[in-house]
């Protein structure tokens, strides 16, 4: 086990030192990063060589003469043609511009190589009856074609995929934020119906205002300690609507039946704090102000082994339901807060009859939020 852990470590560092020289900024991982690009270009070309014929000092000086002009043609369509010209001109001009620096480069090669190289090297003097020639030019622009595309090519895969992370990040943290606001947006509308049960109570019956309050507070205790985190346990969710219920039972006494069941263990399920509370206030807004006489609301909240389950039945007339669904600014931004947690993971369904109307909630049970 420890030999595998130790592999695994050593695996993770690799790939974080990997990611690092790939995408690193830094002066100092940048120049380390091109620096050993070309070092392998090199070695390449000394291994490719060498299957033909036996390398010598002269082959290897000649390479390293000869390369900084690749390199500086590579930098030049990488760093400033591409960038200017692949937005905002037309694609030919840019294929135009590359043919134009690769043609020049051929032509700088060829009295580069011919006027100091080959002196320099062979003791010749300078001079070729050739030099300008059309094929001497292609066959130089050939000889250095692969590795300038090669260079061109990781620089353009490179940017695209610092330009999607960076949108990936962009929506990610635009995700949070939005979510952030409609739960902001939320605590209010909840507060300003917490707090019209807690009135009604108070003057209607003052005995029962003591656990009004307690209640009332555990509530407040819960949005201002746990809703500002992403996640909290599936335990303290269920007790926040506990004490939801336990305040419409003493606003609304004997005429309110709620059948509340749990799962006995939620082995450290996880959650958006208040993700289940506004379908259960839902029913009970609309049921109570819907409906005349004994009200029946049922909750159930079951667990599987890769998802959570939430059923909310509640008494209902015929007409107070607009487009299939109760209207109400917490419904709206609760069913919005799903689309940004879960995506297409989550599954909401609506059904309703004559005296019922029934909504089920299903969420998967592990922590794979899309923003998380």
């Amino acid at each position: 086990m420890g030999y595998l852990f130790s592999n695994f470590a050593n695996y993770l560092l690799t790939m974080r030192f990997i990611n690092t020289l790939i995408y690193s900024n830094q002066t100092g991982i940048r120049i380390l990063r091109h620096t050993l690009f070309w070092i392998v270009d090199i070695f390449n070309w000394l291994v490719v060589v060498s299957l033909n014929k036996e390398i010598t000092f002269r082959e290897l000086y000649f390479v390293l003469l000869t390369i900084p002009l690749a390199i500086i043609t590579s930098y030049f369509i990488m760093y400033y043609l591409l960038p200017r010209f692949s937005n905002d001109q037309p694609k030919a001009k840019l294929f135009l511009m590359v043919l134009g620096v690769l043609v020049l480069l051929g032509v700088v090669l060829r009295i580069y190589k011919v006027y100091f190289v080959f002196p320099l090297l062979d003791g010749v003097e300078p001079g070729a009856p050739d030099l300008l020639s059309l094929g001497r030019i292609i066959s130089e622009v050939f000889y250095w074609l692969g590795v300038i595309c090669m260079a061109v090519a990781i620089k353009l895969i490179k940017s695209k995929t610092e330009l999607q992370q960076k949108n990936e990040q962009l929506l990610s943290e635009k995700r949070v934020a939005e979510l952030s606001f409609l739960k902001l947006q939320m605590h209010p509308h909840f507060l300003f119906n917490t707090l019209n049960t807690l009135y009604s109570e108070t003057i209607q019956n003052t005995e029962k205002a003591g656990m009004v309050v307690m209640h009332l507070s555990n509530l407040l205790r819960f949005i201002l300690e746990e809703c500002n985190k992403p996640m909290i346990s599936l335990e303290k969710e269920i007790k926040v609507i506990k004490d939801y219920i336990e305040l419409e039972k003493l606003r609304h006494g004997t005429r309110l039946n709620v059948n509340l069941q749990v799962p006995e263990s939620n082995n450290g399920i996880l959650l958006s704090p208040l993700l289940f509370l506004p379908f259960v206030e839902n029913s009970f807004k609309h049921s109570l102000s819907h409906v005349r006489g004994p009200v029946t609301i049922d909750i159930q909240i079951g667990l599987t082994d890769d998802s959570l389950h939430l059923m909310v039945e509640n008494d209902r007339t015929r007409n107070h339901i607009i487009n299939g669904f109760p209207s109400g600014k917490g419904i709206t931004n609760i069913k919005r807060q799903l689309e940004l947690l879960y995506g297409k993971g989550h599954h909401l369904t609506i059904s309703e009859s004559e005296k019922k109307y029934r909504i089920e909630l299903t969420i998967p049970s592990k922590n794979n939020l899309i923003h998380g």
